[in-house]
């Protein structure tokens, strides 16, 4: 006993030391070196990026994982996570392949080979070009990818042509495609120079966000049609390739604006350029891209625990008992599961943004009260904060609200956290202000108005705890 725990101390210390992680003592995911690739959205502008709740997800799930690259930070570094910021006991070594403002052609180096980077471009970096002698380059002994996660494209397209009239306007569009998408393009280069360089690779591109008014252009209905036909255009190319493809817009469009269609939801785009993910944002690409690497969701160090475990269920109100909840002991936390809801029909008869369900889930004692609101398009906390967007009206995964009243370790913070199925889209959420009138000691799920619905089934159980997968 006393020799295997030695060596799990110091296969855990040795995976510390060399950037790789494993965490929990039955960690069978094994994703291995990742690289990042691409723009500010991976680099991180104004924020961390997609890769940060990415190295929590893959903490969460004791997944054995390094990530590597050929720059490391955010820009700029104070609205970012500093390297090395811990997570669980877990290092994150914020190190990628992206700066701002990168063009796939860049990467490609079709031209000005360079690189933003700084003598380098994807031939570079992994060592693909022999006469390259400058710093910018992984140990390709070492460091060679796993995975690649490309995300490029978007400086392509909006800056360069979006400040013409409209990436619509002209001709522009389809230079843009050409150059990117075309045979011998610059998406064919990048892909080839990581499929020479690591034949097994896995490669997982992502869309492109689909941006909305900006601060230097003004768009319009044509801007986001052909943005859309872009993706769409982009997803075929990569289906050609046997590329696997995460579609960033998934969640982040809202899907019940016909004003300008697949703008994205202001809350999970940057408020400076409506362009750069926010926090959310992030934690929703990060997800998905977990989901594909075969990854379960974020836990926040907590237990995962099944609904049928659930010690309390709802009467025939949809409510948990007054006294039943009151007796509940809270005091680490409660936890609170939605089975089966759905709202509406989807755009059949057009979206309704308000009506819905609402699950309130309030105690006094604690001075704790949240209100979560599914639409037809999309879940709200307390009425305002959209956590996720998507048409809700065939939805089949469970809803669960955890309050956590203390921190549990380094980077997790006491709040409510919400989870969709397996997928966290509420970390840390506030309680609703006292004097929102929401102090009505309870938990219960209902009816916001005459709209087909399927309240489901509520069940709650004291402790804070995470989904089972």
């Amino acid at each position: 006993m006393m020799l295997a725990m030695k060596s799990r101390f110091f296969s855990l210390l040795l995976g510390l030391l060399a950037g790789s992680v494993v965490c929990g003592a039955d960690a069978s995911v094994e994703v291995g070196r990742v690289m990042c690739v691409g723009d500010s959205i991976t680099h991180g502008s104004f924020a961390p990026s997609y890769r940060w709740p990415l190295h929590k997800i893959f903490v969460d799930n004791g997944v054995k994982f390094e990530f590597v690259g050929v720059n490391v930070g955010n820009q700029p570094q104070k609205y970012g996570v500093t390297p090395g910021i811990v997570y669980a006991g877990v290092p994150f070594n914020n190190r990628h392949s992206a700066i701002c403002s990168e063009r796939a052609f860049e990467i490609a180096g079709r031209r000005n080979k360079s690189g933003r980077l700084g003598n380098s471009n994807i031939f570079d970096w992994l060592g693909l070009d022999k006469t390259y002698k400058g710093k910018y380059r992984i140990n390709p002994a070492t460091q060679m990818p796993d995975v690649f996660i490309l995300l490029i494209g978007t400086n392509d397209t909006y800056s360069d042509y979006g400040d013409r009239g409209g990436i619509s306007a002209g001709n522009f569009y389809k230079i843009a495609q050409r150059n990117l998408l075309g045979p011998g393009g610059d998406m064919d280069k990048i892909i080839g120079a990581m499929r020479k360089a690591a034949p097994k690779a896995r490669i997982l591109l992502l869309t492109v966000p689909t941006w909305h008014d900006g601060t230097r252009y003004t768009n319009k209905k044509a801007d986001y049609a052909v943005m859309a036909d872009y993706n769409e255009k982009l997803k075929a190319w990569a289906a050609g390739k046997n590329l696997e493809v995460v579609d960033v817009n998934r969640y982040l469009v809202d899907i019940s604006r016909t004003d300008k269609p697949g703008v994205g939801e202001e809350q999970f785009f940057n408020a400076r350029d409506h362009l750069h993910p926010t926090a959310q944002g992030d934690m929703l690409i990060a997800a998905d891209l977990a989901k594909v690497l075969g990854v379960g969701g974020r836990t926040v160090g907590l237990e995962r625990k099944p609904v049928a475990d659930f010690t309390l269920s709802a009467d025939a109100r949809g409510a948990i008992p007054m006294q039943e909840w009151a007796d509940m002991d809270v005091s680490k936390g409660f936890t609170v599961a939605v089975q089966g809801a759905a709202v509406g029909n989807g755009a059949t008869d057009g979206w309704n943004p308000s009506a819905g369900l609402r699950l309130h889930v309030c105690r006094t004692d604690k001075q704790v009260c949240g209100k979560l609101t599914m639409t037809e398009s999309g879940i709200l906390w307390n009425e305002k904060t959209v956590l996720y967007r998507s048409d809700m009206s065939q939805n089949k995964e469970d809803i669960r609200v955890a309050w956590l009243p203390t921190t549990t370790g380094e980077n997790r913070q006491p709040g409510f956290y919400v989870w969709l199925g397996d997928r966290l889209i509420g970390e840390a959420l506030p309680s609703i202000p006292q004097a929102a009138n929401c102090w009505i000691n309870g938990a219960m799920i209902s009816k916001l108005a005459d709209l087909p619905a399927e309240c489901g089934t509520l069940r709650a159980i004291p402790g804070a705890f995470a989904p089972a997968l």
